[in-house]
C-alpha cells in the first residue's frame, strides 16, 4: 500500500510574498566585482529611496532616467563681450540641451563635486559633472576614479613610473597608483554644470 500524500499546509502564494518591486520595473541579475559591491549596493539603495533616480547624498543621478527634451532657441550670432549688439531676428533652430550635453544617455550620469582639488581645471566645489562611461579613459582626461574604495575626480596621467591621478590645485597632492592599489574608472568627465 502506498502512503497517502497530504497537501502541505505551508508555502504557496501569499499576499506580500516574493521579491518586492523596489525599482518600479523588472530587474536583472548582474555580476559585480567583489570590491565594488558596497558601492553598487549603496547606489541602488539611494535609487530606491529617492524620486526620479536622484541619489541624494551620493550626488549621482542617471541621465537616462531624467532625460526629457528641453529645446531652447539657438541664435545664429556670436555675442560680444564688449560693445552690445541686437540679438533680434537671428534665431535659427531650437537646441535640445540633453542632446548637446549628453553623448549617450545610457552610459551617462551626473555627480556633484565636493572639494576644490580640481579648481584650476575649472571644476569648483558644488559643480555638477556630466560623466560618460562610454568615453575612453585616456591619458590627460578628467575621470571619476574609485581608488581603494574612495571616489575622486582627478586628471588621469601616465608617467614614466606608471599611472597617476593628478590634482589641478597646488594645495592638493597627486595620487600615484601603485601595484597594491585597486583602481576602477567610473567614467570620463565631459561637461561641468554650474549655476551662475
Amino acid at each position: 500500500m502506498q502512503p497517502k500524500l497530504s497537501k502541505p499546509r505551508h508555502g504557496g502564494t501569499r499576499q506580500g510574498a516574493g521579491r518586492k518591486a523596489a525599482y518600479g520595473e523588472p530587474t536583472k541579475t548582474v555580476r559585480v566585482p567583489q570590491s565594488l559591491v558596497p558601492v553598487v549596493a549603496g547606489y541602488l539603495d539611494a535609487m530606491k529611496r529617492t524620486p526620479a533616480g536622484d541619489a541624494d547624498g551620493s550626488g549621482l543621478r542617471l541621465i537616462a532616467a531624467l532625460r526629457t527634451e528641453t529645446a531652447v532657441p539657438a541664435l545664429g550670432r556670436r555675442v560680444r563681450a564688449g560693445t552690445p549688439t541686437s540679438g533680434d531676428d537671428y534665431q535659427e533652430d531650437a537646441v535640445d540641451l540633453g542632446k548637446y550635453l549628453v553623448r549617450d544617455p545610457r552610459s551617462t550620469f551626473i555627480m556633484t563635486v565636493d572639494g576644490w582639488s580640481m579648481r584650476d581645471a575649472g571644476i569648483a566645489d558644488g559643480d555638477e559633472l556630466v560623466v560618460d562611461r562610454g568615453v575612453a579613459a585616456e591619458d590627460g582626461r578628467i575621470v571619476i576614479a574609485d581608488i581603494d574604495g574612495e571616489l575622486t575626480v582627478k586628471r588621469l596621467r601616465r608617467t614614466a613610473t606608471g599611472w597617476l591621478l593628478q590634482a589641478s590645485n597646488p594645495d592638493f597632492a597627486d595620487v600615484p597608483i601603485g601595484d597594491n592599489n585597486e583602481l576602477h574608472i567610473w567614467g570620463v568627465v565631459t561637461r561641468v554644470l554650474r549655476a551662475v
